[in-house]
Order: structure tokens, then C-alpha cells, then sequence
């Protein structure tokens, strides 16, 4: 697979976690009475959504930061051989 095949697989990924999830918690919270089940499935799919989106984002932005620190001490380490 392509590079680019694997990131798309891990946006789809992250998406269908965070739905399935929100879905769920917003089915729970239907039993509450304050919401129609339709209407709290709906929000906590969208809820679930945006805060996958959110995950993913953070996850990637750490990762590549840990990327960018193991390339400075590569560098370091370099620079003291010579």
C-alpha cells in the first residue's frame, strides 16, 4: 500500500471509532429521558465525529514531533563522531 492509501485507511478508521462510539454513548444517554433516542444517536454520532478528528490530529501532531526529536539527536550524535 501506498502511502497515502495508509493515511486515508487511518482517517477512515479514526471516523469509525469515534461515530460507532458517540452513536453509542448518545443511545445511553437517550435512556436518560432528556432526548428522543433518534435525535441523542444522531448528536453523539456528530460528537463522536469531530472529537476522533480531534484524537487523530493530536496523535499525528505527536508523532511527528517525536520524529523531528529523534532526527536533532541523530544529528547531535553525528556531529560528536567526526
Amino acid at each position: 500500500m501506498s502511502d497515502d492509501s495508509k493515511e486515508f485507511m487511518a482517517w477512515i478508521d479514526a471516523l469509525t471509532k469515534g461515530i460507532i462510539a458517540g452513536c453509542a454513548f448518545g443511545y445511553l444517554f437517550s435512556l436518560t429521558g432528556l432526548l428522543p433516542p433518534a435525535k441523542a444517536v444522531v448528536l453523539g454520532g456528530l460528537a463522536g465525529c469531530l472529537a476522533s478528528i480531534t484524537f487523530k490530529n493530536r496523535r499525528d501532531d505527536k508523532r511527528d514531533k517525536g520524529k523531528m526529536d529523534r532526527e536533532k539527536l541523530d544529528q547531535k550524535k553525528r556531529g560528536r563522531d567526526k
